[in-house]
């Protein structure tokens, strides 16, 4: 399955069976490390950034 880099928009092949949630994966062309998100057998890569933005987002709730 061939996945888009989020920072170059270079195709990826990602083996779907060989990949879980949050693993990380090296862009060849321009060497970002992207985290792999799966949402109803979809995959995605998110950059360094928008990971860290998802993780953080709970920690400035006013809940």
């Amino acid at each position: 399955m061939k996945v888009k880099c989020p920072e170059c928009s270079e195709q990826i092949e990602v083996d779907k069976n060989e990949v879980d949630e949050n693993d990380t994966v090296e862009c060849p062309e321009c060497g970002q490390e992207s985290t792999v998100k799966i949402k109803n057998g979809k995959i995605k890569l998110a950059s360094q950034k928008e990971k860290y933005f998802e993780e953080g987002i709970g920690d400035y709730s006013d809940e």
